[in-house]
């Protein structure tokens, strides 16, 4: 009886001892593992990496552009002067070298229409003299070539925009107010934002972008190019968290053609879409067809309802994509409904001007 009373009180020991072990050792466990995380914690909420990796890329540029100046009254009778005068006005931006032989891609308003000299300063400071290879005003981009054949130029990695989701990391990266580079981080407020003009497509996103920002880059939490700043939407001048970026994607499509024309070659149909139908039920309602268009000639109507845009959806994301991105002579299937009946259409875009 003794003798199992003894082998039970040390059961009983060994049991409280093992759970003491046992607990004590979580402890230290959850002490190690706590110190991990933290670690990992700090890699993940540092975007050293990403803005090591692309900021080599990104160039402050100083371009001197001939403005037209109204000169003063008692001067415009003067027969030396005519009534408008020109002035030497400097500008100041940010761009991103795309290639190693020295291309860059920036904002048209940077440079403008008719520069004199254009000034790269790249981020060790280093400053190269660039030639403008072509402007497109539609889109407010333009292509630059550093005059220096013999440097490999760091250039950035691109990533597909059309990848972007609502709420992802983004960095902007560029020269605001002439302070130097500098990055600002925020999320992907939104994409397909339209404003002013009919190639707008931006990405949308509170990362501060202030003057001297435009031309820079967008990249994502890799370090990739996503998008290039280009202006802000703000009542007092300065960022209130609306920036706007044209995404990397849409820029991609016209470099060539800048490079190779020193313009873009661009599609055009001539027709307009119905806003009001468009916002409340998403429908592509056909508002106008210009006379003589292609789109006149292809057979499209007013009233017509685009049903599927070359097989696709009819979604005004699907219309931007193909229409605006689509070159003269290229060959676009719709599908309208017109009353009750449904009908196939073949568009043959023309040049835009």
């Amino acid at each position: 009886m003794i003798k199992a009373k003894s082998i039970f009180n040390f059961s009983i020991f060994s049991l409280a001892g093992a759970s003491i072990g046992f607990v004590i050792s979580l402890l230290f466990l959850n002490d190690d593992n706590k110190s991990g995380n933290d670690e990992l914690s700090d890699i993940a909420f540092s975007y050293n990496y990403a803005v090591e990796k692309a900021s080599p890329a990104v160039v402050n540029i100083y371009s001197e552009q001939i403005i037209d100046k109204q000169l003063p009254a008692q001067r415009r009778f003067n027969s030396i002067f005519n009534n408008k005068g020109q002035q030497i006005k400097t500008s100041l931006g940010s761009g991103v070298i795309l290639s190693s032989d020295g291309y860059i891609l920036t904002n048209q308003h940077v440079v403008g229409d008719n520069s004199l000299r254009v000034t790269t300063e790249l981020y060790d400071g280093r400053k190269f003299i660039a030639q403008l290879i072509g402007i497109d005003k539609g889109t407010d981009l333009a292509v630059l070539k550093i005059q220096d054949d013999e440097i490999l130029f760091p250039s950035i990695e691109i990533e597909d925009s059309d990848k972007l989701n609502i709420g992802d990391i983004v960095l902007a990266i560029g020269n605001p107010y002439g302070l130097g580079q500098s990055v600002s981080m925020g999320i992907v407020s939104a994409t397909g934002r339209e404003f002013d003009n009919p190639y707008s497509n931006y990405i949308q996103t509170d990362a501060s972008i202030n003057k001297g920002n435009s031309g820079g880059a967008l990249i994502d939490s890799k370090g990739r190019l996503v998008g290039i700043n280009t202006l802000i939407r703000s009542s007092s001048g300065g960022s209130e968290g609306i920036g706007l970026a044209i995404p990397s994607t849409n820029a991609l499509e016209i470099i060539s053609d800048l490079i190779q024309y020193g313009e873009v070659r661009r599609g055009w149909l001539g027709f307009s879409i119905e806003r009001l139908n468009l916002l409340r039920r998403g429908q592509l309602v056909i508002s106008e067809v210009v006379e003589d268009s292609p789109a006149y000639r292809g057979g499209l109507s007013k009233g017509d309802i685009i049903n599927s845009i070359n097989s696709e959806n009819p979604s005004y994301d699907n219309l931007y994509k193909t229409f605006v991105r689509s070159k003269p002579g290229e060959e676009i299937l719709l599908e309208v409904k017109r009353g009750s009946d449904v009908i196939n259409l073949s568009l043959i875009t023309g040049q835009a001007d």
